[in-house]
């Protein structure tokens, strides 16, 4: 039951995560994302709901992913990103 458990994390994690990154890649590439906002005034809802919105679902997809994967994994990432801010750091 624990495996299943880990795997539909997985998927949904991941889903989650995908959705979130193409939803962003289509309001920064696409020039008509949201209409044509020159001629509204005031706070365009759509446009914060869309922008506001992703990062929940992109940090409950990582949090979903990475209960998902199995421990040993779960470390090699955790001991990868360390060292990858280590370097960035040390620039």
């Amino acid at each position: 039951m624990k495996s299943f458990a880990k795997l539909i994390s997985l998927f949904f994690g991941s889903q989650m995560l995908l959705s979130g990154i193409g939803m962003g890649l289509y309001c920064f590439l696409s020039p008509e994302a949201f209409g044509q906002t020159e001629q509204r005034h005031g706070v365009d809802l759509r446009l914060m709901v869309l922008t506001i919105g992703m990062i929940p679902q992109i940090g409950l997809g990582s949090l979903l992913v990475w209960l998902g994967m199995p421990s040993r994994s779960r470390f090699r990432a955790y001991r990868l990103t360390r060292k990858t801010i280590d370097q960035v750091i040390d620039l």
